[in-house]
């Protein structure tokens, strides 16, 4: 029987990110589940909407839906924004995209390179360093959950996507470490998930169309007209019922299509292999022996915060 990892009913849920796209479909979806929500984003209008549509997808007249305007790139906004706000139970990092910042590397301005950087990187680890620090001073009663937002841009890089798709690596990576660095203060304290969407229908595909070019709308499927578009590509609501199934689940890794699964699974992703017969067997060995290695990373870790009286101090 299945059993549910990630119940929401009367949590309180952060979703950093939340006013469009999948960061408003999920929160549709958790209030749909009884969730109470706190949503963060950058503009104000679009918060406004979004929060009146999220409290009309509500199940309880109880439930508690609330929005803040913070630049989740700038650390002093985010504490003056949040530092009167109860703690959450769960944070959902979905800022994001790359409506404005597609091209080739010859192509596009320095300026963009850093935007993307900012927009995809630094709105997700700045909101959790800031969530972080305030759990490990707040008793907990419950495993809290941390849910990252990457890409399948993470084990494919296409032309075109030079400036995002190394801040959805970075957001791989920040989840594999942040997964290990929170086993100090329990193997059960914190959660880490990360979803791995690939191309879906949103605001932002829809302007990264009018400037992508025509090379990589062909590679990633998205050469064709917007009705095309709309009839071929998952929905963002679609997307976060996957991801939520996911996290229901309890998987640490979400991918929401086959493609990023078999990518994911891969781990190598397309790029070339140099003795061909010789980098298969070690993927394959790779799969079979690398989880010792993990499992004793994990145990090691686990030791180092019990000796420091991690969970007794910062807990």
């Amino acid at each position: 029987m299945f059993k549910n990892k990630f119940a929401v009913d009367g949590k309180l849920v952060v979703i950093a990110g939340g006013s469009r796209g999948l960061g408003k479909a999920i929160a549709l979806e958790l209030a749909s589940k009884g969730a109470n929500l706190l949503i963060l984003a950058r503009n104000e209008a679009s918060l406004q909407t979004t929060q009146r549509d999220v409290e009309a997808a509500c199940r309880s007249s109880k439930q508690i839906i609330d929005a803040r305007v913070v630049d989740l790139t700038k650390p002093c906004q985010i504490n003056r924004a949040l530092s009167n706000y109860h703690p959450p139970d769960i944070l959902i990092c979905t800022a994001g995209g790359t409506p404005n910042q597609v091209g080739f590397l010859a192509d596009i301005s320095p300026e963009a390179i850093t935007s993307c950087l900012e927009s995809n990187y630094y709105t997700t680890i700045f909101i959790v360093q800031y969530y972080l620090k305030v759990w490990l001073v707040t008793p907990q009663s419950s495993t809290r959950h941390i849910l990252l937002t990457s890409s399948t841009a993470a084990f494919l890089g296409l032309p075109g996507y030079v400036a995002y798709t190394p801040t959805k690596v970075a957001i791989r990576s920040l989840a594999d470490t942040l997964r290990s660095e929170l086993l100090l203060y329990g193997a059960d304290a914190y959660k880490v998930h990360c979803s791995f969407p690939g191309t879906f229908l949103s605001e932002s595909l829809l302007q990264e169309q009018e400037v992508k070019p025509g090379l990589l709308k062909e590679l990633e499927g998205t050469d064709m007209p917007v009705d095309e578009l709309k009839k071929n590509k998952p929905s963002a609501r679609a997307v976060a019922k996957k991801i939520i199934r996911g996290v229901e689940l309890g998987k640490t890794y979400i991918p929401v299509d086959f493609q990023t699964e078999l990518l994911l699974n891969n781990m190598r992703g397309p790029s070339p292999r140099f003795w061909i017969l010789w980098d298969f067997f070690l993927g394959i060995m790779a799969s079979l022996v690398w989880w010792v290695f993990r499992v004793d990373f994990d145990r090691k870790t686990r030791r180092f915060g019990e000796v420091r009286g991690a969970r007794d101090n910062r807990v």
